[in-house]
């Protein structure tokens, strides 16, 4: 009898059952998991447990016990529960607005080594947030940030240079930095190296272009012995989603809802989704092995809206009208071209890839939540989940019209993929960045098309939203109905299998 509840004891505060309690949606158990373990000090458990209660996930909402477990875990080193301590002192949120403890959260995590870190407490040196305003420091902690890849450090050391911001003017320096930031996607560090290349020497030019060099070391090129470990380096990486039913479409209460979203009774089978969109970098490698390319023509913004149904001129998944680097998510593709790319992985890697169908891409989005987002009804809250319509975009085009929603996600347009949290199911990029292709026909009354893969047919369907959507958009049951072969600067896909 007692090694049965010895037993009973160890599984009570495993770790790993709260884990697998939280995927399948049994938040009271993994509440009851994870409580047991963090009073015992596991720093794991008491971060899960902050998170629950700043969400109000299994747990009403509660900012001062998330707070509590975001100090525990601090305390004994945990760095994203140092983060989310600074933000909720920086914040207000369970506590007094702080910037001073704010700023002594992070400058633990830049001394540390911490880019963003660094980056966040340069912000603050060079305003006077909550530390005494210091310029020279913050270029300091800028360049920390910049020579470890911060792009928004880097950016922001190309503007102090450009304006003489703390430094002495150096037109070289600036577009050394503003180099580094365009090189990863950064759009307004590529306007401005662009403009300053004019003011620049062909010797002024040549130099700065040998510091950028030395700033940016080539990545170590990792030996490839044999086809298969060239295939393993384009799979993606998938996560297993365990069979289940729930409610598909709306609430007819919920803020936004479409007509084309009916609430009803869904189950799916297990099923694999990738952790991330298809990136520029994947579908480039499919394309330079099958020589497939699209006509040319995508619909981008511009003007005050998308182009015309035939797309703009010279646009492709190339240039899909903004910055991109290899690991943001391929845009510019149809379905037709989403499916080919699935094929062509399918037989390089013995599995049978495809896009997921819109019952499996909604019951992913949601990770077991009803609301209108995995993580809640808030959209205030999306920037830390995802790459919305948002301040940024405003401020990038001043004649938006849209709602946007209330936060700054850091980018305009597209951002890396993996940029944001992950939803509880572990997946990146749910809501936000692009638009993601499903395999289903559209189907205005779900009268069963969301159940399957459909290959011809006129019309399909696109969901999560994306960089230029308003939260009316940017929900889990938001549907984009687009023709199979239209492509937009705004639709990209994921993959998915049995």
């Amino acid at each position: 009898m007692l090694i049965v509840l010895v037993a009973r004891a160890a599984c009570a505060v495993d770790f790993s059952a709260g884990v697998e309690a939280y995927a399948r949606g049994d938040y009271e158990d993994a509440v009851e998991q994870w409580q047991a373990l963090a009073r015992q000090g596991d720093s794991r458990a008491q971060y899960r447990l902050a998170q629950m209660f700043a969400d109000g996930v299994g747990v009403r909402e509660d900012d001062r016990a998330a707070l509590h477990w975001y100090r525990q875990a601090a305390e004994q080193g945990s760095v994203v529960a140092r983060y989310e301590l600074a933000l909720m002192y920086l914040l207000g949120r369970g506590v007094r607005q702080d910037h001073s403890q704010a700023a002594y959260w992070y400058g633990g995590l830049a001394e540390d080594g911490y880019a963003t870190a660094q980056y966040l407490l340069g912000g603050m040196y060079e305003d006077g947030t909550g530390v005494a305003k210091d310029v020279r420091r913050a270029i300091l902690w800028y360049r920390r940030a910049a020579e470890q890849g911060s792009i928004g450090a880097q950016a922001k050391l190309g503007e102090m240079y450009l304006q003489g911001h703390g430094v002495a003017k150096d037109l070289v320096h600036a577009w050394v930095w503003f180099e580094l930031a365009a090189a990863k996607g950064h759009e307004v560090a590529a306007m401005e190296r662009t403009r300053l290349r004019l003011r620049l020497s062909e010797e002024e030019l040549a130099r700065a272009m040998r510091l950028a060099r030395a700033l940016s070391p080539p990545p170590i090129a990792q030996p490839v012995e044999s086809e298969s470990e060239l295939d393993l380096a384009r799979a993606p990486e998938m996560v297993r989603i365990e069979a289940g039913c729930f409610a598909m479409g709306s609430d007819p209460s919920e803020a936004g809802r479409h007509d084309n979203e009916p609430w009803h009774s869904v189950c799916v089978e297990d099923f694999s989704i990738s952790r991330y969109e298809v990136t520029r970098g994947q579908y480039a490698a499919f394309v330079s092995e099958t020589g497939r390319e699209a006509p040319d023509g995508c619909q981008t913004y511009g003007d005050g809206g998308w182009g015309s149904r035939s797309g703009r001129s010279g646009r492709s998944w190339r240039d899909p009208g903004y910055a991109q680097s290899d690991d943001h998510p391929v845009a510019c593709v149809s379905r037709d071209d989403a499916l080919a790319y699935a094929r062509w992985l399918s037989e390089r890697q013995g599995q049978s890839y495809r896009l997921p169908t819109e019952a499996e891409w909604e019951y992913a989005a949601r990770a077991g939540s009803g609301a209108a987002r995995h993580w809640g009804d808030d959209a205030g809250r999306a920037c830390l989940w995802g790459n919305v319509g948002d301040r940024a975009l405003q401020r990038h085009y001043r004649e938006w019209s849209w709602t946007i929603h209330p936060c700054s996600d850091g980018y305009v347009h597209t951002a890396p993929v993996g940029s944001y949290r992950a939803s509880p199911y572990g997946l990146h990029d749910m809501v936000g960045n692009l638009w993601e292709w499903t395999c289903s026909a559209y189907d205005a009354a779900y009268r069963g098309a969301e159940h399957r893969c459909t290959w011809g047919g006129r019309n399909g369907v696109a969901r999560g939203g994306s960089w230029s959507n308003s939260p009316r958009w940017a929900r889990s049951a938001g549907r984009f109905e687009n023709p199979v072969d239209a492509r937009f600067d705004l639709v990209g896909f994921r993959l998915a299998h049995d």
